[in-house]
């Protein structure tokens, strides 16, 4: 039986009962206990787990209202690059590093940010960090100029670098195993609604106003973010510190710095492609020592140990790289399909980039019943084979197609991503203990930026090959580019076969089922 199964019907022990259930102190992957601090916490539950899964759903809810201001900032921006890029006086897709400064800055401080949250405990993060990004989306909207913008996208990804990881933590933390999916689903679902409203107030700002207002969009979303963090995050504080890996975070940092910086630099043309393949091979020098020094350090910034585990491997490391460049890829490609390769407005392209979210979002609902009755494995599968066929179509859109049937093929775009992207998300955890969620956290959410970060760059600078010396993209340039991508996809599939067919059974609850109705049996033949 291999470490993802779940054959034998063996339950997990680190989940065998939630903190919320017996009224204990909170234990923390990171070393951090929480206190009594629940006022609205009344008598105990006939039915112990209803009682947990109550727990893990408002905290899940509002982890999502938190970060929809993250959310919201990076749809919006998106489809406003290609007139920024008109008023910055640059071509569109040099843009592009607008997008990978923010993940540069976000990748290198996320190893920092479970230390930061276990220094000064999750609510004060949050809280400062919320502030933090909202000043900066201001600081952002106000810009006039292209390193003045640049430097703004730097301090929001600063911010934003310190929000994301600590919630997740504390929200994977404190969802027992088989309430898992439908925790992401519940966490995913209002976060999807930024992706969903973003590109058409994008659109139509950048149309109809001005594409600063983009950015000050964040503020009063960020204040009733602020309100919801104040007033349900448990104030967590550390119950024991470690010693902050000095050695490991300057290593880090500098191999994800150079490596997203290289990939920025080879997206572009002329000089800044020799100086992009020169930070490119400093990331791999320092991307060695740094693997080196993890492998040996005590309390490494960034812990291997979670690559022990194959439904980690396999989904963040493995398949999940490939359907994740293929996914975030298609992201960046179609807003400037859409507008230089169609020849449609902001607005409508932001319309377009609605309905395919939307999509996303009808089917989120049926992930949980889906994944229940199918299985992982089969779901992830199935499903990145209907990614890859879902960027074909995309890949073959033309001018002539009316905007309805346009818009009716973008919304089953969505829905061919909805399942398998909620299966991939919680089978990271499947097989890994509670006191290592922590460093998966942070780990996986690294080689997330870096996927990303090679998607946007890697998208870029195709482009701009294939364009040579036209101003823009051909229609031609982006059917390749799309297609290509859509390979990506299809490179997941035969990856994720590689799962035992009852992979993440327990996340379903069906192991349990299984047990119940097991015991039911003896208790008739006794």
């Amino acid at each position: 039986m291999t470490a993802c199964s779940y054959r034998s019907g063996r339950l997990n022990e680190h989940f065998s009962a939630s903190p919320w259930r017996t009224g204990a102190a909170l234990s923390f992957p990171w070393g951090m206990s929480s206190k009594a601090n629940d006022h609205r916490e009344g008598p105990a539950p006939a039915e112990p787990g209803e009682e947990g899964l109550r727990r893990a759903r408002v905290t899940a809810i509002v982890v999502a209202a938190t970060m929809f201001m993250v959310g919201l900032d990076s749809t919006t921006l998106v489809t406003a690059l290609p007139r920024m890029a008109i008023d910055f006086g640059v071509p569109a897709t040099t843009l592009s590093t607008a997008i990978t400064i923010y993940i540069m800055v976000s990748a290198a401080l996320l190893p920092v940010s479970s230390w930061i949250g276990q220094r000064f405990g999750s609510r004060r993060v949050f809280t400062t960090a919320i502030v933090g990004f909202a000043l900066s989306s201001v600081c952002a909207g106000l810009s006039a100029s292209l390193p003045t913008f640049l430097a703004a996208r730097v301090s929001q990804a600063m911010f934003a670098s310190l929000m994301i990881p600590v919630g997740n933590i504390v929200l994977l933390t404190i969802t027992p195993r088989s309430y898992l999916v439908t925790a992401m689903t519940i966490s995913s679902t209002p976060a999807l609604m930024a992706p969903v409203l973003g590109p058409p107030v994008g659109g139509f700002i950048t149309t109809f106003l001005n594409w600063h207002w983009v950015f000050f969009l964040n503020v009063p979303t960020a204040t009733l973010a602020l309100i919801a963090a104040l007033r349900f995050i448990p104030n967590i504080h550390a119950a024991e510190r470690t010693p902050f890996d000095w050695k490991g975070f300057a290593l880090t940092s500098g191999f994800l710095c150079a490596l997203i910086a290289g990939l920025d630099r080879i997206a572009h043309k002329g000089s800044a492609r020799e100086l992009g393949a020169l930070l490119l091979i400093a990331a791999v020098s320092l991307g060695y020592f740094a693997f080196k020094h993890a492998r040996r350090a005590p309390h490494p910034i960034v812990p291997l140990r979670p690559l022990r585990y194959p439904c980690f491997f396999i989904s963040t490391i493995g398949a999940g790289t490939f359907v994740r460049i293929a996914f975030m890829g298609l992201g960046f490609t179609l807003p400037l399909m859409f507008q230089i390769g169609l020849g449609l407005s902001a607005f409508h392209a932001g319309l377009l980039l609605l309905a395919q979210n939307g999509g996303d979002l009808l089917l989120k609902s049926i992930a949980p019943r889906t994944l229940r009755r199918v299985g992982f494995r089969a779901a992830l599968v199935s499903g990145s084979v209907m990614i890859a066929a879902s960027m074909i179509v995309c890949a073959f859109l033309t001018v002539s197609l009316p905007f309805p049937a346009l818009f009716a093929i973008m919304v089953a775009v969505g829905m061919a991503r909805s399942v398998h992207m909620t299966a991939m998300m919680s089978l990271r955890f499947a097989d890994m203990p509670q006191s290592e969620i922590g460093g998966a956290t942070v780990l996986g959410n690294l080689i997330q930026s870096l996927s990303q970060a090679f998607a946007i760059s890697g998208v870029a600078a195709l482009l701009g090959i294939l364009a040579g010396d036209a101003d823009a993209p051909s229609m031609m340039d982006f059917r390749i580019t799309i297609l290509i991508l859509a390979a990506f996809a299809v490179a997941s599939a035969p990856l994720f076969a590689r799962l035992a067919r009852d992979a993440g059974a327990e996340l379903t609850g069906k192991v349990q089922r299984g047990l119940r109705e097991m015991r039911e049996e003896d208790e008739r033949l006794s």
